[in-house]
């Protein structure tokens, strides 16, 4: 009888299992920049665990000049969703809404983008609430400014900060522009220094150096890392040459804390970020959502980082009460 019990569950799984898996797979092509991390690979995961997906991956290495070549193909295939990673990518996907290009940009496909740290001052979302955009939908991931300057005033006085970067990436001209509006918000001089380009148009990592010298000799309480592909390259380059001058570096961004000798970092965690892009795909593909009607989603917890090895090399000794709940390497 027990067995006749058992197997009788067995025959009614089997038959309830292909109703709740009826219909087509999922098409959905990603589109990412530089390979499929952390961010990427908790986005795949989350969503193909919502229902049978086929993801399409294209990944463009750092040259965003390669997107328009999948958005052809994207044009081509058909997917029923495109999932952008970085701002820069999604701008090439989508355009500004202000000014999108029918010939160049995606107009008329379910669009996802993940991992953009100023949806509204890129312009590819009209408000911190919604897209905007009757096809796009996105999250808001970075972490808030405010709560970042909070942080560094914790390690005492802030009256000086140093910004470097290169003018080539849309993304870290935005984020440089943040920065400095935020921080002189709380009478915090920002003393910036651009980057040289080389002549073939890419930025001049011999000239890191010089440039840290420049920041050097204001005195700056930190370097804040601007994110770039470029930059991130460079971060073992820029925050080893910051260490040598004395000089903390704080980051907003995982991989150039955990790739660099970076002092502090507060961070949004790279699964998180995935999920809730995830989350808004499923609800796309699953739940007959469209994607202008969905809330930009936003992570409310974040990940204080410190360096113990990079605070002892300068002498720099964080406040006890972030050593109770900060994450401390080495």
């Amino acid at each position: 009888m027990r067995m006749r019990t058992k197997l009788t569950k067995i025959i009614l799984l089997a038959l309830l299992l292909p109703a709740a898996w009826a219909g087509p797979v999922k098409q959905v092509f990603l589109i990412t920049n530089r390979g499929c991390e952390a961010i990427c690979q908790s986005f795949r995961n989350n969503l193909q665990s919502q229902g049978p997906v086929n993801v399409i991956w294209r990944d463009a290495a750092g040259d965003v000049s390669r997107v328009s070549a999948f958005v052809a193909e994207a044009r081509t295939l058909h997917p029923d969703l495109v999932a952008t990673w970085g701002t820069g990518v999604t701008l090439a996907v989508v355009g500004p809404y202000d000014a999108p290009d029918p010939k160049r940009h995606l107009k008329d496909t379910a669009v996802v983008y993940m991992y953009v740290g100023n949806p509204v001052e890129s312009k590819i979302a009209r408000s911190a609430g919604k897209s905007g955009r009757p096809y796009v939908a996105g999250t808001n991931t970075a972490v808030p400014i405010e709560a970042q300057i909070k942080l560094l005033q914790s390690f005492g006085p802030l009256a000086r900060i140093g910004i470097l970067y290169n003018t080539d990436e849309p993304a870290a001209v935005m984020q440089a522009a943040e920065v400095r509006q935020a921080f002189n918000a709380h009478s915090v001089r920002v003393h910036e220094v651009l980057l040289p380009m080389m002549a073939n148009g890419s930025p001049d990592a011999s000239r890191i150096p010089a440039a840290l010298d420049q920041l050097a000799r204001h005195k700056p309480d930190f370097i804040y890392h601007i994110g770039s592909t470029f930059t991130l390259k460079q971060v073992q380059a820029i925050s080893a040459g910051a260490t040598a001058r004395g000089i903390p570096m704080f980051s907003p961004t995982e991989s150039a804390f955990r790739e660099g000798g970076v002092l502090l970092g507060l961070i949004s965690p790279p699964a998180g970020i995935g999920q809730l892009a995830a989350h808004q795909a499923g609800q796309i593909l699953f739940h007959g959502q469209q994607p202008g009607d969905l809330p930009s989603l936003t992570l409310t917890h974040h990940s204080v980082l410190i360096n113990m090895r990079v605070a002892r090399t300068l002498g720099i000794y964080p406040p006890m009460k972030l050593l109770q709940f900060a994450e401390l390497t080495e």
